[in-house]
């Protein structure tokens, strides 16, 4: 639906609203409103229906009430998951902490095997790009391409090494194990 015909549905939605809102007290049917806003029967069910589905309004034995109070349906919204691929002068890094991390818990160095699965974790968030929204169609695709660009180069200039020999100087010995 283009963006003039969605804005027109709505305004129309907000008109029968407006009528089903003035009547709530007592409540009005379907065929009163269509006479009121100047439509046929079946387009105003079609717009109760609308608004039912949005929390708006309810209906009951053909009378129509407007809700009060909070809305009962909430926007529905989506999100995408985009994982970058590994880069490649980064597999062997990865490699070495995993290995590292699966070592020290099996030496009994739980606190260092922790540590290490908390590396792989964040590198492993900035190859990770969510987006959360209640429109994911309108998204900017050269936003998400710029996203991807800066998740692509933070995940290159992590410096893996620097921690292998930070965690070699500050490595516990068999009696600090845990």
């Amino acid at each position: 639906m283009s963006n003039q015909k969605h804005h027109e549905f709505m305004k129309k939605l907000d008109r029968c609203y407006k009528v089903v809102l003035q009547s709530s007290a007592k409540g009005i049917s379907a065929v009163e409103i269509a006479r009121k806003i100047d439509k046929h029967r079946a387009t105003v069910h079609s717009y109760l229906n609308t608004l039912e589905y949005m929390g708006k309004v309810y209906g009951e034995h053909g009378i129509w009430h407007a809700k009060t109070g909070e809305q009962t349906i909430k926007p529905l919204e989506k999100e995408i998951v985009i994982e970058l691929p590994m880069p490649e002068n980064k597999w062997l890094d990865m490699a070495r902490l995993e290995l590292l991390a699966n070592y020290g818990e099996d030496m009994g160095y739980s606190t260092v095997a922790k540590m290490l699965g908390t590396i792989i974790e964040k590198f492993n968030e900035t190859r990770t790009i969510k987006i959360k929204g209640k429109n994911v169609d309108d998204l900017d695709l050269e936003k998400i391409a710029t996203l991807i660009q800066q998740a692509n180069k933070k995940s290159s200039k992590v410096n893996l090494r620097g921690l292998f020999k930070s965690l070699r100087k500050s490595r516990p010995d068999n009696s600090q194990g845990q």
